[in-house]
């Protein structure tokens, strides 16, 4: 049921910025089930700008930890899959 909830509150933040679902999920990245810390990290990525700084507000508030907030640090810019393996595309090992 709570990861149900996280995923509606993920929708919820991330079409329409309500600053209240956001919150759930920084709160969620506190919790003691890993599923669920992961869930909610997914789901703020979805809105990246906006939950990095709902994320500082958090920190600023003693509302999560350094360590917390620091596991959300969402790269700007990422690397392409294909960018990783030298740009040759990809290919399976041992194939013929």
């Amino acid at each position: 049921m709570y990861g149900d909830y996280l995923v509606m509150c993920g929708m919820v933040w991330s079409q329409f910025g309500k600053e209240d679902a956001g919150l759930e999920l920084v709160r969620a990245l506190s919790s003691p089930d890993q599923d669920v810390r992961v869930l909610a990290r997914i789901l703020l990525e979805q809105n990246h700008d906006a939950s990095q700084a709902l994320i500082g507000e958090a920190l600023s508030r003693d509302e999560i930890s350094v360590s917390t907030a620091s596991l959300c640090g969402f790269e700007r810019e990422r690397e392409s899959e294909v960018g990783k393996f030298g740009g040759e595309g990809w290919g399976f090992v041992g194939a013929a």
